[in-house]
């Protein structure tokens, strides 16, 4: 995995440079800059929302690694992509925000006994007990 990771960073430090080659340093280095500030901004504005959204689904027991995986952690892996510097990295970040937005919310797979039209709604059940007019 480390060996991954390094050869990662080799061909980033080699596309950046040929970027810089063909469209200049100040372009790249703005580039970098806009992008790690794109990252900042999703991962403060999706973050709150992604634990909120996944606390709901812990506490309603409806939390699947898909859905964590599809609806949740996207934005964040994208914002973390987004602030390391490199063109591949936010290209991928790009990818995965489009992605996200894409995405419609699953389905409920057919199943007869649900009937709720979202995930987020929840069915109660209640009765309203008057008090009898005393005379």
């Amino acid at each position: 995995m480390p060996l991954v990771l390094f050869l990662f960073a080799c061909v980033e430090i080699a596309v950046l440079v040929k970027l810089g080659q063909v469209i200049g340093g100040g372009a790249v280095i703005g580039e970098v800059l806009l992008s790690a500030v794109l990252g900042m901004i999703t991962l403060q504005v999706k973050g709150r929302s992604i634990l909120k959204n996944v606390a709901i689904s812990v506490f309603i027991g409806r939390l699947t690694l898909r859905s964590l995986m599809r609806r949740e952690l996207l934005p964040l892996i994208a914002g973390i992509l987004l602030i390391v510097p490199g063109v591949l990295s936010d290209l991928f970040a790009l990818y995965l925000l489009a992605r996200y937005a894409l995405l419609r919310p699953p389905s409920t797979g057919g199943r007869a006994d649900d009937t709720s039209s979202s995930d987020e709604t929840i069915d109660v059940e209640y009765k309203v007990h008057e008090d009898e007019p005393r005379t």
